[in-house]
């Protein structure tokens, strides 16, 4: 069935969930007829304010700065709070100087699930804290990547707040994607050896191939790629207007050159997560769904591009051995190809049959993934013996696996296991990981703070409990983001996003440059609904 024939029943849709015309004039009329209530100033404030936090986090977060990388972590560290505490203040006092109005009823509004998680997650780490050896460090959580009791607390603070407001998310999208656009750009021409501010000048040449952009380490980078490539994908989806689609074009293009360049093998891992779990969000929207293999024909031509650069430009920083063997004219230019013949391929399909494909997709996908698990558990018993060639630094378990990660995730796991029952519970808090290396450390070079694992490092850090509210809090959210995403295709993107950084932090840390957007991004998931209808991108 053609495109055209399915846009008329998205905006039936629409026009049935949202008042009439009429009724908009009307409600326009009457409310410049009798003044705004005390409830609607505030709630109209409200929403000014959340607009302009989060185009301020979302634009300024990533591209801040000072001293170059020197303390480029503490910096974005204290923009967020500061960011974050005028925000949560200025809605404090909103409410104070217009509160609800006197005798009026109000339909009393719950706290989300997810809020709630998140505060049991804070009163957790809380414990955690006042059982802790190391208490000092508790409160900032300055060898714990700043992610502290305050982080925590500003954390479950920000979700709450953000649950309770209807947010508009035109502008702070845009705003989402210009910093994305920018950062990227900056990462290729550091990774070309192109240095415009001066961020390499008093760097030791040994720490000079791992840092990029206004982001600093190669794996806090690639974080933030998936967050922004998963946002770019769900802008470029939805995109209708000329101007929307060439900025979409334009945004996707330049997030996709910063993927390639990132360094890290994290973020491979969430690209493939956003390969894998973006249809489950489109079956119910044939043009999104038919649009999607035209957004990976982006990303391969990029691939394709940032191949020839390589052949011509020095390279500074490191390249991930999944983007060395990408970036190949043989695999880009057959996988454009490729994206390209589905993207026709499914133009001729009907959308209903494309509805009818989630199921079978979701259980192949499912089945999928337990095979690889099942692979992955024969191959480092039963055949451990077997060759795997160059594989066998992804597929093979060992000490050394994924720059030493296995080493350091058995060390976890060991300083787990020995610590008392109350701890194991509650967490030995921020730090204890740092205290625990200092006894006995596991690098000669360097000292290990975090397990390279945000999950392990809650584990250690919050707890079993801890950790259990906080995977409780992020499936309740992502629930929400897909649910939300049927009826409103702005929230795909995003909720992709919150997958994608999850699947990532398997392998990843958290930290002041990307997580807080990562927490932000849930509140905004479990907001309330828009009463009316946005306009199309």
């Amino acid at each position: 069935m053609p495109e055209q024939n399915v846009e008329p029943n998205r905006d039936k849709i629409q026009t049935e969930t949202s008042p009439s015309a009429e009724a908009t004039r009307a409600q326009r009329g009457a409310s410049q007829a009798f003044p705004l209530s005390l409830q609607q100033k505030f709630l109209r404030a409200a929403a000014m304010l959340t607009t302009v936090y989060l185009c301020a986090l979302f634009l300024g977060l990533p591209l801040v700065f000072r001293n170059f990388y020197f303390n480029i972590t503490e910096t974005k560290q204290f923009y967020f709070l500061c960011a974050s505490g005028v925000y949560l203040l200025l809605l404090l006092f909103a409410r104070i100087a217009l509160p609800p109005d006197f005798g009026v009823w109000r339909a009393r509004e719950g706290v989300h699930p997810a809020v709630i998680a998140l505060f049991a997650f804070f009163a957790v780490s809380l414990i955690g804290g006042l059982i802790s050896r190391y208490p000092g460090e508790v409160f900032f959580g300055e060898n714990n990547r700043y992610q502290g009791l305050l982080t925590l607390f500003c954390y479950a603070c920000l979700v709450f707040a953000l649950s309770r407001r209807e947010i508009d998310l035109r502008w702070p999208e845009r705003a989402f994607l210009l910093a994305a656009g920018i950062v990227s750009l900056l990462g290729l021409l550091h990774h070309f050896g192109a240095d415009p501010f001066g961020f390499y000048e008093d760097l030791r040449a040994s720490d000079q191939g791992r840092f990029l952009s206004t982001i600093g380490n190669a794996n806090f980078f690639g974080s933030y790629v998936v967050l922004s490539f998963s946002v770019a994908t769900g802008y470029f989806l939805r995109a209708s207007t000329r101007k929307a689609r060439i900025f979409a074009v334009f945004s996707l293009a330049l997030v996709s050159f910063g993927a390639l360049v990132a360094g890290s093998d994290s973020a491979a891992l969430g690209l493939l997560a956003v390969a894998a779990l973006a249809p489950l969000l489109l079956f119910s929207d044939a043009v999104a769904l038919r649009r999607l293999p035209l957004g990976w024909a982006v990303f391969f031509l990029c691939a394709f591009v940032f191949g020839l650069l390589a052949v011509i430009l020095p390279s500074a920083t490191y390249l991930s051995s999944f983007v060395t063997k990408l970036s190949r004219p043989a695999v880009s230019l057959p996988l454009a190809a490729a994206a390209f013949a589905l993207w026709f391929a499914l133009t001729k399909v009907a959308p209903e049959r494309l509805s009818r494909a989630k199921r079978p997709y979701a259980i192949a996908l499912l089945g999928a993934l337990l095979l690889g698990a099942l692979t992955l558990v024969l191959l480092n018993t039963v055949f451990r013996e077997l060759p795997l060639g160059g594989l066998a630094r992804y597929l093979r378990f060992s000490e050394s696996w994924g720059t030493d990660r296995g080493k350091i995730w058995a060390f976890v796991l060991r300083v787990y296991a020995e610590l008392p029952a109350a701890q194991q519970l509650f967490g030995a808090s921020s730090g204890a990981l740092f205290h625990a290396d200092a006894v006995k450390p596991l690098f000669s070079d360097a000292a290990l703070d975090t397990a390279h694992n945000e999950y392990l490092q809650y584990l250690v850090a919050n707890g079993a409990l801890g950790l259990g509210c906080y995977l409780a809090a992020l499936t309740v959210a992502v629930s929400a983001g897909i649910r939300r995403g049927k009826g409103e295709p702005v929230y795909r993107g995003l909720t992709l996003a919150v997958a994608a950084y999850a699947v990532q932090a398997a392998v990843n840390i958290a930290q002041p440059m990307t997580t807080p957007i990562f927490f932000v991004l849930m509140g905004i998931l479990i907001s309330r609904k828009t009463e009316r209808v946005l306009p199309a991108v």
